[in-house]
């Protein structure tokens, strides 16, 4: 090995060891490796593949503030990549721990972030679910700084991606554990690379207003300091400009220039406190700031009382200063200071591997700040979290794109998640290179392409091999519509079957033998006759064993309202209860007639649309129970037990049209009743006006009242529901 990164290897290793005695143990074991790795290749690849580990144990060490078994996993990673050494031999020469942080990183470096622009927070819980040490995807952080660090010597192509991942992938990750610095480099250095012209803009009129700034932060800060030193306070208070990328984001949201963004820099003032007194000094120091100068109370953040998930504390606040500005002012103990720039790691310092009990707090804490969702990681408990990713296995589609489902998730499931013709076609799969059956059960990280024929149709047994509710019901839809075909194939073979032996068909035939079959549902009649489960004869004989006369009573009376025809044509067990948490069934609201909660109803099976729900009054109520009785199906409301249902519904009003009588409609309906109006149409001919309004309604109750009370507008001759 050269002098060099040996010199390097023993000041890194002084480092770990002025906190762990065992660092040095462990030294001498992985010195002696690269050696013998290096006097028996001895090529100029491995030796890259040293120094490159040489850093990534340096920023582990010294900016992330990790220890020994990061460090040691920094130096075996690309050897165990390269075949120079197996696990087993890690396990047995640098312990258990060691050895999983290498099998993770190894693991990981298969995965595709071609796509972490959309994919980045499904990303972020891959890393999770797929490490079982979090200290993995620390590293893996630190390997991503690297790369960005050194992008602009890769070409054009690798840059691009390099930037894309540090930018949606790794700032987010680094912004999660707190590591502020390493966040908003990551995002500096990817702006410049893909928008390097905004990047040099501001960089430029930054240094422009530099000494404007310095002379605006010092007439600042004077009074402030004067007053602290009054007090007895010991700090450092300093002004910082915002990151260029912070800067151009505000500029993109805000739709502002430059020159508009009022907090271009922060005022920061960091207090010698310690122990007890930590937070009533600063809240003290608060206290004096806003004394000096008006505070935005929406801007005040108290990070102190409540700390991030990431371990962030330090108190945020607004002030107008001199000249009328707006300056953001933080204030925070130097050990708060530490944890913003270095995140959870400066909890502990260098504990990791002196204290179990301390560094699996520590690693708790890395894990639940990476579960935490962004914005909100104070409103979800850290135990329901992990509760809802156990539950989620995220997996690749060909491209690389991710595509999030539930765990014990099947090929077929994959497939309905891509698109639903897919899955209806699909015979099986590729996992990972390896062909398997639709009903394979996938893991996090697969890499899955979908085997499709046209040939191939949904069966029933595939509701037993999915896991998603959506694959199930797509599958579910797809064999009720088969039904419905083949119940009218049954339906058209009965008809004919019918006239060879000169007997009338008619709904009471129908259900006649319906109920000597023992069969629910006509459909279900129609369904046996096409799938050849029932012997035409035998229903020839059961008809001709009957008095025939019985069975040639044909419709129901011609002055027999549609209600009782529903009624009599319909089981008294087959019905479908309308409520607004139904999931299961499939239906809709006719908009032939517009039914609303209260009306009397029935439901018409249509095939491939599902169950339409039509008011018994419905202009084409008539014609569907006379032609399709067999569809029809029993309908009722259930109790909303408090919960508001909203239902479209049409009124045509007619009036005299004189000035202001629409406004003053539209003020009764919309302001006096506040109800929402989704349209109006207004036609006026010879004094008279017609008006057709949709609104959206709870029931048939308020319906009333709206009509009632549009009725009493003056000039109004009448109200009605309309179907139009």
């Amino acid at each position: 090995m050269k002098k060099i990164y040996k010199k390097q290897f023993e000041n890194l290793f002084e480092i770990v060891s002025a906190t762990d005695p065992v660092a040095g143990e462990k030294l001498q074991p992985l010195v002696h490796l690269w050696d013998n790795w290096l006097n028996k290749d001895g090529d100029e690849e491995l030796l890259l593949d040293l120094k490159w580990a040489l850093s990534l144990a340096e920023i582990l060490v010294i900016e992330f503030r990790l220890g020994l078994h990061s460090a040691l996993s920094a130096f075996l990673w690309r050897p165990v990549s390269k075949d120079l050494i197996g696990l087993d031999d890690i396990k047995s020469d640098f312990g258990r721990t060691v050895a999983l942080i290498v099998k993770g990183l190894v693991r990981l470096e298969s995965m595709d972030m071609s796509k972490t622009e959309i994919h980045s927070e499904n990303f972020i819980q891959l890393l999770l679910s797929m490490s079982t040490d979090v200290r993995v995807i620390l590293i893996k952080t630190a390997e991503r700084l690297i790369a960005i660090r050194e992008v602009e010597k890769s070409n054009p192509e690798i840059a691009h991606r390099v930037a894309i991942e540090s930018r949606d992938l790794f700032a987010p990750i680094a912004h999660r554990l707190g590591l502020y610095l390493i966040k908003s480099e990551f995002e500096e250095r990817a702006m410049k690379q893909l928008d390097e012209k905004a990047y040099r803009s501001i960089a430029r009129k930054l240094n422009e207003t530099k000494k404007s700034r310095e002379t605006y932060i010092q007439r600042f800060i004077a009074p402030i300091e004067d007053k602290l030193d009054e007090r007895g306070f010991r700090c450092d208070i300093k002004g910082r400009p915002k990151s260029i990328h912070s800067i151009y984001n505000k500029m993109q949201h805000q739709g502002v220039e430059f020159n508009e963004v009022y907090d271009l820099f922060a005022i920061r003032i960091v207090l010698d406190s310690l122990g007890e007194q930590e937070k009533s000094d600063c809240w003290q120091v608060y206290s004096i700031v806003t004394d000096q100068y008006q505070p935005n109370p929406n801007r005040l953040r108290d990070w102190i009382s409540t700390p991030k998930a990431n371990g962030y504390e330090s108190l945020h606040t607004t002030v107008i200063g001199p000249d009328g500005k707006w300056v953001e002012v933080q204030v925070r103990t130097r050990r708060m200071d530490e944890i913003a720039e270095h995140g959870h790691a400066a909890h502990w310092k260098y504990k990791e591997d002196k204290d179990e009990d301390r560094k699996d707090h520590w690693l708790d804490g890395l894990r639940d700040a990476l579960n935490a969702p962004e914005l909100k990681a104070e409103d979800d408990s850290s135990s329901a979290k992990k509760e809802l990713y156990s539950k989620q296995i995220y997996v690749f589609t060909p491209l690389g794109d991710l595509i999030k489902l539930s765990r014990k998730a099947t090929v077929l499931d994959f497939a309905f998640a891509v698109h639903t013709n897919v899955g209806y076609h699909c015979t099986g799969g590729k996992v990972n290179g390896r062909i398997v059956p639709i009903k394979h059960n996938l893991v996090n990280g697969d890499q899955v392409e979908i085997l499709t024929s046209a040939q191939q149709k949904p069966k029933t047994d595939w509701l037993n091999w999915v896991n998603t509710s959506k694959a199930k019901t797509r599958i579910k839809r797809v064999l009720k519509e088969a039904n419905y075909r083949d119940s009218d194939e049954g339906k058209d073979t009965l008809k004919r079957k019918f006239e060879q032996w000169k007997i009338k068909y008619d709904v009471t035939t129908i259900h006649r033998l319906v109920n000597e079959l023992n069969l629910k549902h006509a459909l279900d009649l129609y369904q046996q006759v096409a799938d050849n489960k029932v012997d035409l004869n035998q229903i020839k004989e059961l008809l001709k064993t009957k008095d025939p006369a019985e069975y040639h009573k044909t419709k129901p009376e011609t002055d027999k309202s549609i209600d009782s025809f529903v009624k009599s044509t319909v089981q008294q067990e087959d019905y479908l209860i309308i409520d607004e948490k139904l999931d299961q069934v499939d239906y809709r609201m006719a908009k032939c007639c517009n039914p609303i909660y209260g009306d009397e109803v029935f439901g018409f099976i249509k095939v491939s649309e599902g169950t339409k729900i039509h008011r018994i009054n419905c202009p084409n109520a008539a014609q569907m129970l006379k032609r399709y009785p067999y569809r029809v199906v029993k309908v009722h409301w259930t109790d909303r037990h408090g919960n508001e249902a909203s239902f479209p519904v049409n009124i045509r009003i007619t009036g005299i049209d004189d000035i202001g009588i629409v406004n003053e409609i539209s003020k009764v309906i919309s302001s006096d009743l506040r109800v929402n109006m989704r349209a109006m149409n207004i036609s006026s001919n010879d004094g008279i006006f017609i008006g057709q309004i949709t609104l959206v309604v709870q029931d048939k109750q308020h319906l009333a009242t709206i009509i009632d009370k549009v009725e009493r507008v003056k000039g109004v001759i009448s109200v009605l529901r309309s179907d139009e």
